[in-house]
C-alpha cells in the first residue's frame, strides 16, 4: 500500500537519483494526500467533499504545487521538483485497488475513475520493498561519496 512512508521514500529515491531538490520532490510526493485533511471536516460533520476531492487529481495537485513553488527564489526549478514528486505519487497510486473506484486522472474533463488492480490497500509488501530500496540507494551514494573523499586525500 503506498502510504505516506512509501510516498516519502520513493520521493527521496527519485530526488536523489535525478539530482532534483530532494525535499521538494518529497513534498510533491505528499501533496495529493493533502486530501486527508478532510478527516477533520468529517469529524466536525461539515459537508466538504467538493472542496477536497480535486486535490487528489493530477490537475489539483499540480495547481497546489504551482502555488507552493511561488514561495521559492527559483520557482521554475521548485515547480519541476514538486511536479516530479506529484508524478511519483500518482504512479504508485495508479496500481492500487481503490475501494472508492479509482483516481480521476482527467478531472475536470472527465469524471471517469482509473486504476490497475495490482496492489491491495492492506498490502504492505510495497512498503517493505521501498524501505529496502531506500537503504540500497543510501548505501550506494554513501559509499560513492566516501570513495570520492578518499581520492581527494590521496
Amino acid at each position: 500500500m503506498p502510504d505516506w512512508l512509501t510516498h516519502t521514500l520513493i520521493g527521496w529515491i527519485s530526488g536523489k537519483i535525478t539530482k532534483l531538490d530532494i525535499s521538494l520532490v518529497v513534498i510533491g510526493a505528499l501533496i495529493p494526500d493533502l486530501v486527508k485533511i478532510n478527516i477533520v471536516f468529517v469529524w466536525l460533520r461539515i459537508d466538504h467533499l467538493f472542496l477536497f476531492e480535486p486535490i487528489h487529481t493530477p490537475i489539483g495537485a499540480i495547481l497546489i504545487g504551482g502555488v507552493i513553488s511561488l514561495f521559492f527564489k527559483d520557482c521554475k526549478k521548485a515547480f519541476i521538483a514538486l511536479c516530479f514528486g506529484i508524478i511519483t505519487h500518482f504512479i504508485l497510486d495508479f496500481f492500487l485497488v481503490h475501494v472508492t473506484g479509482g483516481m480521476k486522472l482527467f478531472y475536470p474533463i472527465s469524471w471517469k475513475e482509473w486504476q490497475i488492480y495490482i496492489i491491495r490497500s492492506d498490502e504492505y509488501l510495497i512498503t517493505v520493498i521501498t524501505i529496502f530500496l531506500t537503504i540500497l540507494v543510501f548505501l550506494y551514494y554513501y559509499l560513492k561519496n566516501k570513495q570520492k573523499n578518499i581520492k581527494k586525500v590521496i
